[in-house]
C-alpha cells in the first residue's frame, strides 16, 4: 500500500514538473514574442492615405508605425481623395500645410503626397518604408486599379522606397466601420511583410475582413484577380434647382469564387495579401502579336 502510494505521489511528481516545464516553455515563448513585437524594425516610417490627414484610419496607423518605427511622418491629402488612383498634380500647383514638425496636409492627391515627401520634404533623409491606409473600406480586384491608397504605395515604389497599402473592408450598408480587425493584427502583418526579401519593383496590397480579429480565419496570399464592374452604375439625381448631376455607385461581388483572388479571400473572412508590381504588359497576347505582325 505504502508503495502504490509512493508511485502515485511520483506520478503526480513528474505530472507536474512536465505541467511546469510547459509552463515555462509557453512563458519563454510570449516573451520572445512580446520582445519581437516591441522592437523597431526601422528608423523612419512615412504615412500616406486618400482618405485625408484628419481620417481614423490613418491615425490607427501611426499608432501601428510608432510600434515598428523610431520616426513617424505623416504626408496625407487636406480632404478626401478616394479614387484617384496614381495621378498626380502636374498640370497645376499644390499646396502644403505644416501641422507639426512630422505631420504636413497637402493639397493634392495621394501620390502626390508621396512623391513631395520623398523627392522634397524627407529628400535628404528618405523613408525606409511608405504605409498607406488604412483606407476606410476595400481595395479589391478592380478597385485596386482606382484606389488612391494604391497610388500613393505604387508611387513610393516606383521611387525606390518600400511600400504597403492597407485596408480595413467594411459595410456596404452605411454601418460604421470596425477597425478591430486591422487595428490589432496590422503590426503582425506589417512586420512579417518586412522580414522577406521583396523585389524593388513590388509593393504590397492588404485587405483586412469585415469582421474582429479573433474571427479571422487566416492570411491568405493572394492575386489581384479579373474585374468585376457588374455592380458599377451610374445614379442620375436632381439638385434643389432642378439641375441633373450624377453618382457613381459599386458594390463587391460578395460571392466566394476563387480564394486565390483577393475580393474572394477577404470576403471569406482572410486577410489578403497581394504583392503588386506597374509593369501591366499582358505577355501572352504580346506574343501572339508579335507573332502576327512578323516583328
Amino acid at each position: 500500500m505504502v508503495h502504490q502510494n509512493n508511485v502515485i505521489v511520483g506520478l503526480n511528481v513528474v505530472l507536474i514538473v512536465e505541467q511546469l516545464i510547459s509552463a515555462i516553455h509557453l512563458f519563454n515563448k510570449e516573451i520572445k514574442k512580446e520582445i519581437s513585437m516591441s522592437k523597431k524594425l526601422v528608423n523612419r516610417v512615412l504615412l500616406v492615405n486618400d482618405d485625408g490627414i484628419d481620417a481614423p484610419g490613418i491615425r490607427i496607423l501611426k499608432s501601428i508605425a510608432e510600434n515598428i518605427a523610431n520616426e513617424v511622418w505623416i504626408v496625407a491629402p487636406v480632404v478626401d481623395q478616394s479614387g484617384v488612383s496614381c495621378s498626380v498634380s502636374l498640370k497645376s500647383p499644390f499646396r502644403v500645410q505644416k501641422r507639426n514638425q512630422t505631420e504636413y496636409a497637402v493639397y493634392g492627391t495621394p501620390a502626390d503626397c508621396s512623391l513631395f515627401a520623398i523627392k522634397s520634404l524627407m529628400a535628404a533623409q528618405l523613408p525606409d518604408l511608405v504605409l498607406s491606409g488604412i483606407n476606410n473600406g476595400s481595395n479589391l480586384g478592380f478597385e485596386t486599379v482606382l484606389s488612391g491608397t494604391v497610388g500613393a504605395a505604387m508611387m513610393a515604389m516606383t521611387l525606390g522606397v518600400p511600400a504597403i497599402a492597407l485596408s480595413q473592408v467594411s459595410s456596404e450598408d452605411n454601418i460604421p466601420t470596425d477597425w478591430h480587425c486591422s487595428t490589432h493584427l496590422a503590426e503582425s502583418v506589417i512586420r512579417q511583410l518586412l522580414s522577406l526579401t521583396t523585389p524593388k519593383n513590388t509593393c504590397f496590397n492588404i485587405n483586412f475582413p469585415n469582421c474582429r480579429a479573433e474571427q479571422i480565419k487566416g492570411i491568405k496570399i493572394t492575386k489581384q484577380g479579373t474585374a468585376d464592374v457588374s455592380k458599377f452604375v451610374v445614379a442620375e439625381t436632381q439638385d434643389p434647382e432642378g439641375h441633373e448631376y450624377f453618382w457613381f455607385r459599386a458594390q463587391r461581388n460578395q460571392n466566394v469564387l476563387d480564394d486565390d483572388k483577393e475580393l474572394d479571400a477577404a470576403n471569406n473572412g482572410y486577410i489578403a495579401i497581394t504583392p503588386l508590381h506597374y509593369e501591366r504588359t499582358d505577355y501572352d497576347f504580346y506574343q501572339q502579336i508579335k507573332a502576327t505582325f512578323n516583328v
